[in-house]
């Protein structure tokens, strides 16, 4: 990701924060119109989340959360002001899964990809805090105008027992040469139903690759025997008022 140098008035960012911030240099890495991210170049290595107020509490929690399980960067400092969230959290070193060493051996990525995803959906849920995810994406699904009555026709029920990354795509796993470095950008997660993670994968393989060619090899390293293909149609439908 290019990266513009930046300036940054220290004054307007609270001190909790501000002290691992001094003689740092800054790099607009922003990729949201609806937060501001900062690499945070100096004696942290880190990138710097500014939002409104609220909006990054949950990945601060999250993220907190995952790194006692080893698959998630340090989440540094977070702390709010009457308008703003700012979240200062770890930079993991490697590249993300849509970098070109990557994604030029697409089978061995779809293959990691869906290992991976079985390793987060291994981790004891104990302690996560947020325990209801599939709830959450329903009343968001209904909100934005999902008509849940079309998930009537599935033999399925939805069950809350894995923890979720809640964004699983390419950009959202950090990997030297294949080799696991962390999850990242982890506000959507909690415990919820594995199949929601394993839609959002497939979406990502699809999406990334430009081909649903390497759909099997990521459906095979997860472990098809964890799949219900009506779980998959399930969230297939939730995502319509999400995506």
């Amino acid at each position: 990701m290019k990266r513009t140098e930046v300036s940054l008035d220290m004054e307007a960012i609270p001190l909790v924060i501000r002290q691992y911030l001094k003689g740092a240099t800054f790099y607009d890495s922003s990729c949201s119109a609806n937060a501001k991210t900062l690499f945070v170049s100096g004696a942290e290595r880190a990138f710097l989340k500014i939002s409104k107020r609220g909006s990054l509490e949950r990945e601060y929690k999250m993220t907190r959360f995952l790194h006692k399980h080893n698959v998630a960067p340090n989440a540094i400092a977070y702390e709010s002001d009457a308008d703003h969230d700012y979240f200062l959290v770890e930079a993991v070193s490697g590249e993300d899964g849509t970098a070109e060493r990557h994604v030029e051996n697409p089978g061995k990525l779809a293959c990691v990809f869906g290992e991976y995803l079985k390793m987060l959906h291994s981790l004891p849920t104990a302690d996560c805090p947020y325990d209801n995810r599939t709830n959450e994406l329903l009343q968001d699904a209904q909100t934005k105008g999902t008509d849940l009555r079309n998930l009537n026709p599935f033999n399925y029920s939805a069950t809350d027992n894995v923890v979720i990354h809640g964004d699983y795509c390419l950009p959202n796993i950090i990997m030297d040469n294949f080799s696991f470095k962390g999850f990242i950008d982890l506000g959507y997660g909690g415990v919820g139903d594995r199949h929601y993670d394993i839609y959002w994968g497939l979406w990502s393989l699809h999406y990334n690759l430009k081909t649903d060619r390497y759909r099997h090899l990521f459906l095979d390293a997860y472990g098809r025997s964890n799949i219900d293909d009506d779980g998959l149609n399930y969230f297939t439908i939730v995502q319509g008022g999400i995506g």
